[in-house]
């Protein structure tokens, strides 16, 4: 047994004089503010400004700090709550996905153990005046979350010591207190042996980070209650039941209790009951017929518990929801009903203020969620702020409550694993989290953590667990042997594994698996048997940055099969950190940081990635670090709605409608239509139509077919809400499908070309020019592009096969930095920036035109050819033609620099945002229209940006309203993209502010990209049908014409 000399480094202190986890209710003097949810007289918060002392290392730091007499004014003030990280301390955020800074010692035979050079700690004192109704009672000090270890003093007296980061700190500290001015000092330290179970894949920061408050309780109080409510076999009626927790510090006198259930004016008492001293009272009523909480009608009932005692009653409430969570064979139902879990994991976190994040934020974030049809959240990986939870609780989220335990980098190492020097902390910090979020009916589910190996631990936390709340089910995604876990829990499986997944078929483990579990993987085999259970993906659709693709294909995938309940996307929202300054903002990531990380000329790369940090990994959100919606945000919308249209005879106007939601009807969506012809509407309307929960309806759209014009004609059925609710307006768009009920007819070729054309040939340049219109055309490029006098081109139009590499596509080279130069993707940018034409041929054909054709040399090319044809009009028509070789191709297209002030955009094609080949579900074929500065999107790592999909045709035109037309030429369409900046610099740059605008229109018109993928973290797996594949020949044909 190791002698340790502090606290916070000794696996068997993670408390003292710290009290149990509990509800968190405020006692009222009067029942109307207990149900009104007032806040409280008997609570005093302490957030606001406290002298702050900041140190690295142990030597000197201030002794005396929590004694009354000590002079504190000279340090500087700190805001509460915050993280250090945040507030110009000194102290700087470090970000890792899988492994710890280097102050935790990450040798088996060292661990625990804390670099004492390399300890940061925190000082916070504070003076506050006791409020004089606090006296008699009894008060406690309560920190709603601090980060790593805690010692607290008051009034130059030891309170007590915490570790266990995201769940309370709380401290009776009635006999400390004093009336009139009182003093709290705290003593925070930045790493604990508790770090080495909060080894989360997010920045490391630290502080007092969530609401500070002192509250008082009558000597004879409610401390905790338990409300369940497990309804019968219909899933009708509720056999409810409560536990009711007093404890009586005065030690003497009886009291009554009684509880009641309250429906605006309808009320139902549960029980009443009259003990002496302290006791556990039970109360247990058959509530008939009640309404049910659910995500999609989340409607809460009050729980009134009142105690009376010395004459006085105090009252608490709290909302509750009546509800049945439980697992029938590989079947996960919510009150009776099959549950399909459409979610995403959630960091808890602000990019202004780390941890501590602004009430607004949360709903921020619930509305985004809601708007696009996410129903469930994980709380990857810790609880949060109890004010998520109420909100949860109110717009409707099945919450998967994960406790604060993780070892990524440890966990092959006995942390926790079976080693008992871990139990009683992993212990209790699941107890803490049940405890304090049991009552809440957004919480479906326990998660006993994430990421932490395996062992005997994890079943001492379920059993503990248990003891508190059997109405729940519990969820671990390292269970090797379903001891632990009451679902088969996978992550990121790719096309194969989710074939098996889906077939019920067993999952062998390779050596590769082996390899990768020894490191950092928890890949578990699967054998047939094991499939009694259901399954879900605890994390799929590894969302980094430009990413997301194939993302239809798992929700199909979870519709075909019942024992498929769903997943959570990985993740919510990017980690990225802004830093303001006079030039804008600044979008940062772990490799920013890197520099200020202490260390010693030992120490080796400390991370399973080969460098300082885990780089840009802290960016996997479907919405950017300030709530921006990043383009894969509409995909998750579209592919998660809970309503569809099916095409049943588009002839005849003839649909089926699909109701996926489990609870309700759709009366409450209106139903508009819209015929529209190459994008302008033609003919319109509503359907009056509804369908019950769960099943579906065949209905007719009045629409005349007869009367479209010779036009591409597509109908797109908008669902509507009828009223405004918390996270969106009246009218609101839920969701869409869209049919195309008229194909474009065939293009006729002209049989002649109005204006006249003369051409220039000689040695490898061709000059053409008519009637206010000239071309150059230079070694297969064209150089010159001129418009009545006007030169359009900064850069040559050009073939195009790279593009700035997203995340995704370094694949495994983002695990090791120094090699991403050697990834054989930027073959592709060597092989455009290096391609040679050769002149074959220049001459007129019978209908006017000038054919120019082009061999091209291209390295890791065969059969590049291009053919431009000049028209006497002034339009171009390009062929682009070649067969990549050797390894997967990023692009097949064509890029051009135009002048700057072509800045305005129109398509004809999927849009508004953003679309890619495995990404494009959620974009609508219409016409859109936005500037060049609003198609570019602005990922934290500047990467491949801007695309649009199945491009008809598109414009782009100055203030003056001239410009140039690209159109697809035949039945396949095109792509595009634009940005005021090159290729190659979008390629260098690292930040989003490295990039400014430039004196160019980049335009891009591509036959395709590949997809972005994203079936596993940093390496796309692009699924083969959204492949480039080499030795397969590529072809193309668009038209340039100008906008006169």
């Amino acid at each position: 047994m190791r002698n340790y000399k502090y606290d916070w480094e000794n696996p068997a202190i993670f408390k003292r004089n710290k009290e149990d986890g509990h509800v968190i209710a405020f006692s009222y003097d009067n029942e109307a503010d207990a149900l009104n949810r007032v806040e409280p007289a008997t609570k005093m918060t302490l957030n606001g400004m406290w002298k702050f002392h900041w140190q690295r290392g142990l030597n000197d730091c201030p002794t005396d700090f929590y004694k009354d007499g000590f002079d504190a004014s000279i340090w500087r003030d700190i805001k509460v709550p915050s993280v250090w990280q945040m507030e110009d301390t000194g102290s700087y955020p470090y970000y890792y996905a899988s492994t710890y800074c280097r102050a935790i010692s990450r040798s088996k035979s060292k661990i625990p153990s804390i670099d004492h050079t390399m300890q940061e700690i925190g000082i916070y004192v504070r003076d506050f005046d006791m409020p004089e109704s606090f006296d008699g009672q009894q008060i406690f000090l309560h920190f709603g979350a601090a980060k790593s270890a805690i010692e607290v003093y008051l009034n130059g007296e030891f309170v007590g010591y915490s570790q266990g980061s995201m769940t309370p700190h709380e401290f009776d500290i009635t006999k400390f207190a004093r009336k009139g001015s009182n003093r709290v000092a705290v003593k925070c330290y930045r790493f604990s042996d508790g770090a080495y179970l909060e080894n989360q894949d997010m920045w490391l920061l630290c502080g007092l980070y969530r609401e500070v408050y002192v509250f008082a309780e009558p000597k004879k109080c409610v401390r905790d209650f338990f409300i369940t409510t497990d309804l019968d076999a219909e899933y009708k009626d509720s056999n409810t039941s409560l536990e009711i927790k007093v404890n009586d510090y005065a030690g003497s006198g009886s009291a009554t209790v009684k509880a009641e259930i309250i429906d605006g004016d309808e009320r139902v008492t549960l029980g009443e009951a009259e003990f002496d001293g302290s006791a556990t009272l039970k109360f247990n009523k058959l509530i008939e017929n009640p309404k049910k909480w659910s995500a999609e009608s989340p409607y809460l009932y009050k729980l009134l518990i009142s105690i009376t005692a010395d004459g006085k009653t105090t009252y608490k409430s709290i909302r509750f929801g009546f509800k049945k969570v439980e697992i029938i064979g590989d079947k996960f139902l919510f009150n009776g009903k099959p549950l399909m879990l459409r979610g995403v994991n959630r960091h808890d976190f602000d990019p202004d203020n780390g941890w501590a994040v602004p009430t607004e934020r949360y709903h921020q974030d619930l509305n985004f969620m809601k708007n696009a049809n996410i129903n469930s959240i994980r709380t990857s990986h810790y609880p949060d702020d109890p004010y998520f939870y109420e909100l949860c609780d109110e717009y409707g989220f099945y919450v998967m409550d994960e406790c604060d335990l993780e070892t990524h980098g440890v966990r092959r190492k006995g942390v926790p694993g079976d080693n008992p020097v871990w139990t009683a902390a992993v212990v209790d910090r699941m107890e803490r989290m049940v405890l304090r979020d049991r009552n809440h009916a957004c919480v479906f589910m326990w998660s006993l953590g994430n990421e932490a190996g395996d062992g005997s631990n994890f079943m001492e936390m379920k059993k503990a667990a248990l003891k508190l709340d059997t109405t729940r089910q519990f969820h671990y995604e390292g269970d090797f042997n379903f001891t632990k876990s009451d679902v088969i829990s996978r992550m990121y499986p790719v096309e194969a594994t989710m074939k098996k997944l889906c077939n019920k078929e067993p999952i062998e483990i390779t050596l590769y698996d082996n390899i990768a579990n020894s490191l950092a993987a928890d890949s578990k085999p699967i054998k047939k048997e094991d499939y009694c259970r259901p399954v879900l993906l605890c994390e799929y659709a590894h969302a980094m940055e430009n990413s997301l693709g194939n993302f239809q294909e798992y929700m199909d995938d979870f519709e075909a099969y019942d024992h498929m309940c769903g997943g959570y996307i990985w993740d919510f929202v990017d980690q990225a950190i802004r830093k303001k300054t006079p030039e804008g903002d600044q979008w940062l990531y772990g490799t920013d940081f890197e520099p200020y990380e202490p260390g010693r000329y030992t120490h080796l790369p400390n991370t399973t990635a080969m460098t300082g940090s885990n780089t840009y990994f802290n960016a996997n959100g479907i919405i950017a670090a300030d709530r921006k919606p990043h383009p894969s945000y509409y995909e998750v919308k579209k592919v998660y709605c809970e309503i569809k249209v099916k095409e049943k005879d588009l002839s005849k106007g003839e649909f089926t409608l699909i109701n996926k939601k489990l609870f309700t009807d759709l009366s409450g969506f209106e139903f508009k239509w819209s015929l529209q012809a190459e994008g302008v509407e033609v003919q319109s309307g509503v359907v009056d139509i509804n369908c019950a929960p769960l099943s579906e309806i065949d209905f007719t759209i009045p629409y005349d077919l007869t009367t479209l014009p010779e036009k591409e004609c597509v109908l797109i059925i908008s669902y509507l809400n009828k009223e405004a609710h918390a996270w969106c307006e009246a009218g609101y768009e839920q969701g869409f499908d869209q049919f195309i009920v008229k194909d474009a007819p065939k293009a006729e070729a002209p049989a002649t070309f109005d204006g006249n054309l003369t051409f220039v040939k000689e040695n490898n340049v061709v000059t053409a020019s008519g009637d206010n219109f000239s071309v150059k055309i230079d070694g297969g490029k064209i150089t010159s592009l001129k418009y009545e006098g006007k030169e359009y081109l900064k850069s040559a139009v050009t073939p195009n096969y790279f593009r700035a590499v997203t995340d995704n596509d370094l694949s495994n080279t983002n695990f090791v930095p120094f090699i991403i130069p050697f990834h054989p993707y930027f073959n592709w940018q060597r092989a455009t920036n290096g391609a040679k034409g050769t002149l074959k041929s220049a001459s007129k054909n019978a209908l006017g035109q000038l054919v120019i054709n082009i061999d091209w040399s291209v390295q890791f090319f065969g059969g590049v050819t291009s053919t431009i044809v000049v028209n006497p009009d002034g339009s171009l028509e390009i062929t682009h033609t070649g067969t990549p070789k050797m390894f997967n191709l990023l692009r097949f297209g064509t890029k051009m620099g135009l002048l700057r002030e072509f800045d305005q955009v129109k398509w004809y094609g999927r849009g508004p945002q953003e679309t890619y080949f495995d990404r494009k579900t959620g974009g609508k074929i219409t016409i859109h229209e936005k500037s060049v500065a609003d198609l570019e999107h602005h990922y934290m790592r500047p990467q491949e940006n801007a695309n649009r999909t199945d491009v008809r045709w598109v414009e782009i035109r100055n203030k003056e309203n001239k410009g140039l037309r690209f159109e697809a030429m035949g039945d396949t369409p095109i792509c595009f993209s634009a940005w005021h900046y090159t290729q190659d610099q979008l390629q260098l740059a690292k930040h989003i502010h490295e990039l400014p605008h430039y004196d160019i229109t980049t335009f891009n018109v591509d036959l395709n990209q590949i997809g972005v993928g994203g079936d596993m973290p940093g390496d796309a797996q692009v699924r083969e049908k959204y492949q480039l594949k080499p030795n397969k020949v590529y072809t193309y044909t668009f038209k340039i014409a100008p906008i006169k």
